[in-house]
Formats: structure tokens, sequence, C-alpha cells
């Protein structure tokens, strides 16, 4: 019987009220009687993904939704980031704490974004698996952290290069990062991503094939190139450190607002460099690739200023978290997730000033939660495609059939293309469209899934019409309409993210950690 119809379903619903109702209560009361504040950080966004999970049965989504976007995605995550991320007081200097709990939050949100992503209804576009029932409201909170969830991995790449200079010299600061990351790199490449593909083959039914790629891993060869072509630079820098750039970054930020000059770079690399697909398009890109390499720059010139960086956001961090928010919603509301692209960075490098600032204003004792997770979030990233694969061919309905597409239109909103009809995903049935010219009026054909339209597409009086062709490949799953329902597809959201942490974290236990011949695969470190 299918879940969500009949005594079945009933039965099923009760259970699933009961189960959250008991986790809310008891995480509630966690809160208030743990004296670690890690740890009841932790219970406290189990909490609130609970009311969550209550507002779902209720069919109230759209609070659900709130209740994940503002309380979960957004007040959680700085609470965890201010209580873990913070300076050593008692040595008055920047500790490589910060940099730890940091590194997990970068890699942890792309693990939760990637699950999120098998739900969005472009998830084929970038040959993810693709749930027969989308749930698109997910995208508000993907939207909230999806414009600064790379530069942040980047920055937290750059400050860790920082520290290992400190103990390193240059030819043992190439060993370590080849180490690091290169060889998962090149292990990954091959094994790794391979086997989540042939998990992706195997449920659209498409022939299955090896095929050797980067995949998800596509930042550690920026990173490892960025280590390469900026090491001479850095070893300069550390050999004299009274240098005319630090210099006058110091003397700049004496005023905390200047900390926004930063961001000038960023507009530039955006408006000169991002796709048309957006600001967030960073997977090999070449915008991902000059993003991360002004990032990854950056985060190492915050952490060779040293206090001086911490307290300008640490005086800033109540009116960047002020400024965030109605930028956000103005991007959601107004522009789609869209926008000017200026207008992006700005909010991506306030969000990011508002979090490093959090984190550093408050003071918290390591934990063995930190330390544990601090070790296994690398090795989980890395496997964390195939455990997302395995658990979305066990959970979700398989297509029953996958066309193949060949010319995929991209529109950008509020373009003439966007007010004729089309939308992001539409498919080209004419291959003479590749002849279209800006310029002039055309008539597409266009198939959207099922539905075959002309629309005539003309021009704006500057010759704009705002639409961009892919000439990528793309297999579009094909489900039965009676597969799933918007209500059954929330809690395979769920589902699928317990499956994939959990697996992560017991390959780690029961493999990396214990092999050791695993752990220079993976980036861990023998001792």
């Amino acid at each position: 019987m299918t879940l969500g119809t009949g005594t079945e379903a009933a039965l099923i619903t009760d259970i699933t009220f009961w189960v959250i109702a008991i986790s809310s209560i008891v995480a509630a009361i966690a809160v208030v009687q743990l004296r670690d504040l890690f740890r009841a950080a932790l219970f406290l966004v189990v909490s609130f993904a609970g009311i969550a999970g209550l507002f779902i049965l209720l069919r109230a989504e759209f609070l659900a939704i709130v209740q994940i976007v503002i309380y979960v995605g957004a007040i959680s995550v700085l609470l965890l980031f201010a209580v873990l991320t913070t300076r050593d007081v008692s040595h008055g200097n920047p500790s490589n704490k910060l940099r730890i709990p940091a590194a997990i939050l970068a890699l942890g949100l792309l693990i939760i974004y990637h699950i999120s992503v098998v739900f969005q209804p472009w998830a084929y576009y970038i040959y993810f698996i693709q749930s027969a029932q989308p749930v698109e409201s997910i995208w508000l909170a993907m939207g909230l952290i999806n414009i600064w969830r790379i530069p942040l991995l980047f920055i937290i790449s750059g400050m860790g290069v920082c520290f290992s200079m400190r103990r390193r010299n240059w030819k043992e600061l190439l060993k370590d990062r080849a180490k690091r990351i290169l060889l998962p790199l090149i292990f990954g490449s091959f094994f790794i991503v391979p086997i989540s593909g042939y998990l992706y083959q195997e449920f659209n039914n498409l022939d299955t094939m090896y095929l050797p790629n980067g995949g998800h891993l596509w930042f550690l060869g920026n990173i490892f190139i960025y280590v390469l072509v900026l090491c001479p630079i850095f070893f300069v820098l550390k050999r004299n450190p009274d240098n005319l750039l630090l210099r006058c970054c110091n003397w700049v930020l004496k005023f905390p607002a200047a900390l926004y000059l930063f961001t000038i770079p960023f507009i530039i690399e955006a408006e000169l460099v991002a796709p048309p697909q957006g600001f967030a398009s960073y997977a090999n890109t070449p915008h991902g690739f000059w993003l991360g390499l002004l990032a990854f720059l950056t985060g190492f010139i915050f952490i060779s200023l040293g206090d001086v960086f911490w307290r300008a956001v640490e005086r800033i961090k109540i009116i960047a978290l002020g400024i965030a928010i109605p930028l956000f919603l103005v991007r959601m509301i107004v522009f789609q997730f869209g926008g000017p692209l200026f207008l992006t960075v700005i909010e991506s490098w306030i969000w990011l000033f508002a979090v490093f600032g959090f984190g550093s204003t408050y003071l918290n004792r390591p934990t063995s939660a930190l330390a544990y997770l601090s070790k296994a979030v690398y090795p989980a990233y890395i496997l964390h495609m195939i455990f997302l694969n395995l658990s979305a061919s066990f959970i979700l309905s398989k297509p029953t059939s996958v066309d193949m597409v060949t010319y995929v239109i991209y529109v950008e909103a509020d373009s003439p293309a966007q007010k004729a009809g089309l939308i992001v995903g539409d498919q080209v049935s004419n291959p003479e469209v590749l002849k279209f010219a800006e310029n002039s009026s055309a008539l597409l054909n266009v198939t959207r899934k099922v539905t075959t339209l002309d629309i005539t597409l003309v021009p704006d009086g500057d010759g704009y019409t705002g639409v961009h062709f892919s000439p990528i490949p793309y297999f579009v799953p094909i489900f039965s309409p009676s597969d799933t329902t918007a209500f059954n597809a929330f809690i395979h959201f769920i589902l699928v993210n317990i499956l994939t942490l959990s697996g992560c974290l017991l390959a780690y236990e029961y493999f990396v950690k214990r092999i050791g011949w695993f752990r220079p695969l993976f980036g861990v470190k023998n001792t």
C-alpha cells in the first residue's frame, strides 16, 4: 500500500507523531538541563526540527518551512557557530580552534545541501538522483546559504594554510597539502565518484559505465592549485610580517565598517566572470575558480591580521545580521533568488561577517563531540555521495523511463525570454536553435516535460533576450503520476538525511578510522 493512504498510512502517521513529539520534548528538557553549551545547542536544533515536523503532520507546510529556514537554518546555525568558533581569550591570540568548527560547519552544510538537491525539480541538470515529488520549498533554506557556503569553505582553507605555515617550510607545506588534498582527490576521482555515478545510472536505468571524474570533490583541485600558485606570496608575507599589505589592512580595519571594502574584488570578479546561470554556479566554472582564489587569499590575510580582524567582525556582527536578513528577503521575494550580482556579493559577505563575528564573541571549552567531528567531517564529505545515492535509491521511487535532451534553456529574470513564458529548464526540440541570434526575433519549439509549445521570442530595444542555451545532454527522469505525494516527500527528505549522515559516520568509525592504509586516502593523518 502506498504511504499516505488507508489504515497503514494512519498507523504510520500516528507513530511518526509520537516519535517527533517525544523527541522534541526530550530535546527541550535537555536544552535547559545540560551544562555543556555545545550539546545544549544541538538539542535546541532537534527541538526546532521536531516542531517543524509537527507542522508537516498538520499539513502546515509553509509554517514548517519558516521554522526550518528561520530557526533551524539560520538562528540555530549561528548559535552553534557562536558557541564553537571562538577565540582562546586566555592566551590572548586567535586560536586554531576557530578554523576547525568552521570547517565542520562548511562541509556539513555542503552535505545537507547536496541532499536537498535531490528534492529539487532541476536535480537531473547536475546529474543528481531526483525525487518523483520535488519539495521546492526546501530551496528557501538552500537559498539562504547558497551564496556563502562555498566562499566560506575557501576562506577556511586559506586560514588553514596560514596556520600550517607557522610550523612548516614551503617544502613541508606542499608535502602536507599533497597528502591531505591531492591524494584524496585522486582516490576519490577514480573510486568514490565513479561508484556514486554507477548508483545514479542504476537508479535511472541507464547504461552503466566507469566514469572517473572529480565530481563533488572539484574544489579540492582548486585548493591545491591555489596553494601552488600563492605559496611564494604567502612565505614572502610570512618572512616580512610588517609588509605594506598587512599594514594597510591593519590601518583600514581601525574602522570596522571598512571590512566591506574586502567585497570590492569579489564584486568585480562576479560582474566579469559569473555565468548567466547565476552567482552560485561554482563547480567547474571559471567563476568558481576565481572566486575561490580570492576567498582563499582573503582567508589567509584575515588570519595574518590576528586580533585586528576578530575585533572588527565582533563590533559589526549585530549590524551585519540585521542587514543580511532583509537582503535575503529581498533576494528571495523581489528577485526570486536572482538579482544584481553586486547585491548578491554584498549579502554573501555580510552573512560571512555575521557568522565570524558571532563565532568570535563567545567562548567555549573544546568538547569530545567537536574533536570527533573535526576528524570525521572530511572523510564523511568525500564519502557522502555514495551514501546519498544509496539512501535515495532505497527510499525513492525509480523513474518509469528516462528521456534525453540535448539543449536546455536558461532564462534570466525580468528578461524578454521570461516575459514570453520561458522558464529555466525548458528544452529545445529543434537543433536549429543554435543559429538563433540575440539581436533578432525567433520562433522556438520548446518542450516542457510532456507539453510542446511554440514561443516567439522578440528582443528588447537593446537587442537583449535573456535566453541562453546549454548544449549538454541531460537525462530527464519520467515518473508515474501516482509515485508519491508532497507529504511523503517531506518524510523521504528526512529519511535520506538520516541514512546519509549515519552511513558516512559509520563508514568513518569502522573503516576509515580503524584501517591504517585507508586513512591517508581520506585525508586523515596516521597517528
